[in-house]
C-alpha cells in the first residue's frame, strides 16, 4: 500500500476558494489558510490546510412525514485533510514563518510533522490504509470542526454525496438515499418507495417485508460510483458508532 505524505513547501491562500462545491455541500477556504500538497508516490493527491475554513451539507430529505434531517454547518478547526484536485496554487504564494505562526505552529517543519501525524491517524493508520486513484473525479475530507467532531465528506460530480458527522449520516446517490439523524431515518430507492422512522412513528413498512436488505441495497448503489479511494473500508471503519442502520456496517458490499 503506498503511503501519503506531505510536501514539504507550505503556503497560503491570499483569497477565499470552495475546495468543494456541490448543490448539497460546500467546504471554504477563506484567506489566511496555510496549506501543503499531499504526495502519494510523489503524485499530488490532494492538499493538508489549516485556517479560517468552514462546511455545509444540506441534509435535508423531503418524505411522507415532511422534511426530515438536518443542515449541518460550522467552522472547521486544526488540521484537514482533502483528496481530490484543486486551483489552490493560484490564488496562494509561499507561506512566511508569520503565516505559520499565526495558525499556531512555530515554523514549516512542525505543521508538517503535525500533517503527518493527521495523514497517520486518518490514512495510514493500521485501521484505516487507503490507495487512492487519481483518475476517479472524487474529492474527499477528513475534517474536524471547532467542536472537535469529525466529519468525513465524499463527492462525485456524476455519482453522489456520502457525509458522516458525529451521529448524523447522509448518503445520497442514482436516485437513492440513506439518512441517519436526530429526527430519524429515512431510507428510500429508485422506485421512490420509502421507510422513515421518526417522532410519528414509521411509516413505509408495508411497502417491504425486510428491512434489512432494502437498506443494504439503497447504501450499495448510492456508494457506487464514489470510488476516489480504491478502498471505501476505511470509511466503514469511521462509520462505526453510528446508531440505527450502521448496527450491521459489516454486512454492506464494501468494493475494494
Amino acid at each position: 500500500m503506498k503511503r501519503i505524505t506531505p510536501d514539504s513547501n507550505v503556503m497560503v491562500t491570499t483569497q477565499e476558494i470552495d475546495i468543494i462545491s456541490h448543490e448539497k455541500a460546500y467546504v471554504r477556504m477563506d484567506t489566511g489558510c496555510i496549506w501543503v500538497y499531499l504526495l502519494q508516490d510523489g503524485v499530488r493527491v490532494g492538499v493538508a490546510f489549516v485556517g479560517p475554513s468552514s462546511f455545509a451539507v444540506d441534509a435535508i430529505a423531503e418524505t411522507e412525514m415532511g422534511a426530515m434531517g438536518e443542515s449541518i454547518s460550522g467552522t472547521l478547526s486544526g488540521i484537514q485533510l482533502f483528496i481530490g484536485a484543486t486551483s489552490l496554487e493560484n490564488i496562494s504564494k509561499g507561506a512566511d514563518v508569520s503565516d505559520t505562526q499565526r495558525q499556531g505552529y512555530s515554523d514549516h517543519e512542525i505543521f508538517t510533522k503535525k500533517v503527518e501525524s493527521a495523514i497517520e491517524d486518518h490514512m495510514n493508520g493500521e485501521k484505516n490504509k487507503i490507495d487512492i486513484d487519481s483518475s476517479r473525479d472524487s474529492k474527499i475530507l477528513f475534517g474536524t470542526d471547532s467542536n472537535q467532531k469529525r466529519l468525513l465528506l465524499v463527492l462525485s460530480e456524476k455519482e453522489g454525496l456520502v457525509f458522516t458527522y458525529d451521529k448524523a449520516v447522509f448518503v445520497l446517490g442514482d436516485d437513492n438515499l440513506v439518512s441517519v439523524s436526530k429526527s430519524g431515518v429515512v431510507v428510500s430507492n429508485k422506485d421512490g418507495k420509502q421507510i422513515i422512522v421518526g417522532k410519528g412513528g414509521v411509516v413505509g413498512l408495508d411497502n417491504f417485508l425486510d428491512i434489512g436488505p432494502m437498506i443494504t441495497k439503497s447504501m450499495t448503489s448510492a456508494m457506487r460510483g464514489l470510488k476516489g479511494l480504491k478502498s471505501l473500508k476505511s470509511m466503514k471503519h469511521s462509520m462505526r458508532g453510528f446508531p440505527y442502520a450502521w448496527d450491521n456496517v459489516d454486512d454492506f458490499d464494501w468494493e475494494d
